[in-house]
């Protein structure tokens, strides 16, 4: 079953690729048009040489520590894929063979929902392109003394945005950014993945279930995200509910326990997963074991799941993705080694405003 939803969620992402792109009416922030018109400037320049993505890039994860970690340790370990022909059966060695994946761990301005409540959603929007940009920059500082940034470092091929806000409060900001200066790196987002998942294609799941991390719960970040997706696709009573992810086993159960206990009753038409610290085999296991009329959980939990339920998780639709560019694009580095990851930490500039950063190797940071 895993990998038939792999090569299920490969197929999407290919269709999703290839659809004309919706116009959103938005209109970007003033630091993407400064950028966009001076064409001379280094900014410009940076972004402009990026029309061919170089396949000796490095894969880009940009969130806080806990997201960057979770994906990297993710990625690492993938192996779903036989590398040569990339047909679906593990072959011992893993799918990202050769890879680099650099983390720009932010602990300086996350949560992101409270940095956008005490600097408002502009400010966040503007951190965001620049997070963007210094995954593309070939430098970054040597420590916080080094305000000029001396220390070279390789520039993305692909960038995987890990924070649900910065895809409400970025994304569209870096697209038209990398549009109106040619740079042809992709931009991932694994919610907008998910969304794309459950209402971009030809089936609609109307009625869907969300599990995230505790963290985001309370901004209501993801039933804005799913809000605007409904709205994107014109997907007309869509409604999701959404509830944070349980350790210790009996994921799905609990969440079922949550959805009850908010009075509902409807049966579930797909449930996304967005917390990369879960394991997906045991949420079909546990699927099974409520769709089993000789077990206890059906009688209880088994009318809430709908005949068609679908479950969808972001690692796998991300790696997928993922993976799939790089195949589609001829971007992978081809080395024979091991996958390997280094991160990156950010500590705001003590020279400048709110949004604005130094990068530094994480080995060069002192507590």
């Amino acid at each position: 079953m895993r990998r038939f939803l792999f090569a299920g969620l490969l197929m999407l992402l290919a269709l999703v690729s290839c659809k004309p792109k919706v116009s959103s009416g938005r209109d970007t922030i003033l630091l993407v048009k400064s950028i966009a018109a001076d064409t001379d400037g280094e900014e410009h320049s940076l972004l402009a040489g990026f029309g061919k993505v170089p396949a000796s890039g490095d894969i880009y994860i940009i969130g806080g520590p806990r997201e960057c970690r979770l994906i990297s340790e993710r990625f690492l370990d993938c192996d779903v894929r036989e590398n040569a022909r990339g047909r679906e059966w593990e072959d011992g060695l893993k799918d990202f063979a050769g890879e680099t994946f650099a983390s720009i761990c932010d602990a300086s301005f996350t949560p992101y929902a409270d940095f956008a409540g005490k600097y408002g959603r502009d400010t966040l929007r503007e951190l965001s392109v620049r997070l963007a940009l210094s995954a593309l920059s070939p430098k970054c500082s040597v420590s916080i003394y080094d305000l000029d940034g001396n220390h070279a470092k390789t520039p993305a091929k692909i960038i995987i945005l890990a924070d649900p806000w910065l895809l409400e409060c970025g994304k569209f900001d870096i697209d038209t950014l990398f549009s109106l200066t040619s740079c042809k790196v992709p931009v991932l987002s694994p919610q907008d993945l998910l969304l794309e998942a459950a209402l971009g294609g030809p089936k609609k799941y109307f009625n869907t279930g969300i599990i995230c991390d505790s963290c985001h719960i309370s901004s209501g970040i993801y039933p804005t995200l799913f809000a605007a997706k409904a709205r994107q696709y014109d997907v007309l009573g869509a409604r999701c509910f959404t509830a944070a992810s349980r350790s210790g086993g009996n994921v799905l159960a609990g969440f079922l326990d949550d959805y009850m206990l908010a009075g509902n009753s409807e049966p579930i038409d797909a449930l996304l997963v967005d917390d990369w610290s879960l394991e997906i085999g045991e949420l079909e296991k546990e699927i099974q074991s409520i769709r089993d009329f000789n077990r206890e959980e059906y009688m209880r939990y088994g009318k809430l799941l709908s005949p068609e339920f679908k479950l969808i998780s972001s690692s796998s639709i991300t790696m997928a993705g993922c993976y799939g560019l790089l195949r589609e694009l001829k971007l992978f580095t081809n080395r024979i080694a091991q996958p390997s990851a280094c991160t990156y930490v950010v500590k705001p500039r003590p020279d400048a405003d709110d949004a604005q950063f130094l990068l530094i190797p994480s080995e060069n940071v002192q507590d």
